[in-house]
């Protein structure tokens, strides 16, 4: 095959040779459509800004004219306007404005991926810590976090509160790194750590009937409708309450009513429409009140469940290493004297 016998078919992206008087294909480059590439973006983005193409020319370092190129591609490769040009204004078209903020976006993502690479190379930290705590309302997720973010800042957190029932999906498909709450419905191939036994309060209104008890004995729940998440979301916590019930000898009487998160728990509960067991709240408010259950003291072993996958990257290990610190600066561990529930403890 000579020089002469090659040639390049341009609208099918074929080089072909001619090898014995018959042709064949010697590279075959099918047509892709890449997209606007960041560059475009950045410059894009720029103007849209300064709505000026020789301010935004001289933000980005390049000429006026190449920056007027460069746009000129990025909308004939889009088949529409972005800009609109007189030559004494530019303004943003309806299709400039809607892709603005993607745009934005996009180019933020980049700039993380690029980020998260240099730091996975230096031996930093590849990503967020996800952790399900299942509510910020309570006291023990939120010390955690607290105190996490204060020794480990650079680690960005990404925080889920779905639940115990749901986060153990998410930890099985690779969705979630640790989730706190009761580990008795945890699979064994998922570790479980207890890091808090805690006592379980009754909350109430402050001028409900039990609130006038220093201590609150479980029985007297059988007079009471308590609430109670569904079972979808925390069927552990359901079992739980049941279990400490039964010990007293008496059955649930369930609000029919739910609520999300502990705003809307407050709600109900200054309406004494019902009263709760719950651990302790983070910022409990004023107009309402916790007194211990009795008879028995239920119990509650807070567990870190983590998924085996990310057990030993960096960012978990620096949360397991936390937790076992605040543990032992609180005595969230410390053995009880009292009557303990101990039935529903994720270590037993």
């Amino acid at each position: 095959m000579t020089c002469a016998d090659f040639r390049v078919d341009a609208t099918a992206a074929v080089a072909v040779g001619k090898v014995g008087g018959t042709d064949h294909p010697l590279w075959v480059e099918l047509p892709v459509d890449m997209g606007p590439e960041l560059k475009h973006l950045r410059y894009f983005v720029a103007v849209a800004e300064d709505l000026s193409f020789s301010r935004a020319a001289r933000r980005l370092y390049v000429s006026q004219q190449a920056l007027s190129r460069i746009i000129q591609q990025l909308e004939h490769q889009l088949g529409v306007k972005l800009f609109e040009r007189t030559t004494r204004s530019v303004r943003l078209t309806s299709a400039g404005q809607a892709m603005l903020g993607p745009a934005r976006q996009s180019i933020a993502a980049a700039e993380d991926a690029l980020k998260t690479a240099q730091r996975a190379g230096s031996g930093g930290y590849q990503r967020s810590l996800r952790v399900d705590i299942s509510s910020s309302g309570l006291q023990t997720g939120a010390v955690l976090l607290r105190h996490f973010r204060q020794l480990h800042p650079q680690i960005p957190v990404l925080q889920i509160e779905e639940g115990v029932t749901r986060g153990l999906v998410a930890l099985q498909e690779g969705r979630l790194d640790v989730l706190l709450g009761l580990a008795t419905h945890c699979p064994i191939e998922i570790a479980a750590e207890v890091i808090r036994r805690e006592t379980v309060v009754l909350g109430t209104a402050a001028d409900h009937p039990l609130a006038d008890l220093e201590v609150v004995p479980v029985a007297r729940l059988a007079d009471f409708e308590l609430l109670l998440p569904t079972e979808e979301a925390a069927v552990e916590w359901v079992e739980f309450v049941a279990q400490f019930c039964r010990q007293a000898g008496i059955r649930v009487r369930r609000w029919p009513g739910v609520t999300y998160g502990s705003h809307g728990a407050a709600d109900v509960l200054r309406e004494r429409l019902c009263v709760t067991p719950t651990t302790r709240w983070h910022e409990p408010p004023a107009d309402l009140v916790f007194r211990p259950l009795v008879e028995p003291v239920p119990v509650f072993s807070w567990a870190m469940m983590i998924a085996p996958a990310v057990e030993n990257t960096p960012q978990v290990k620096a949360f397991v290493e936390c937790a076992r610190l605040v543990a032992k600066q609180y005595d969230w561990l410390l053995p009880r004297q009292d009557d303990m529930f101990r039935e529903a403890d994720a270590t037993s």
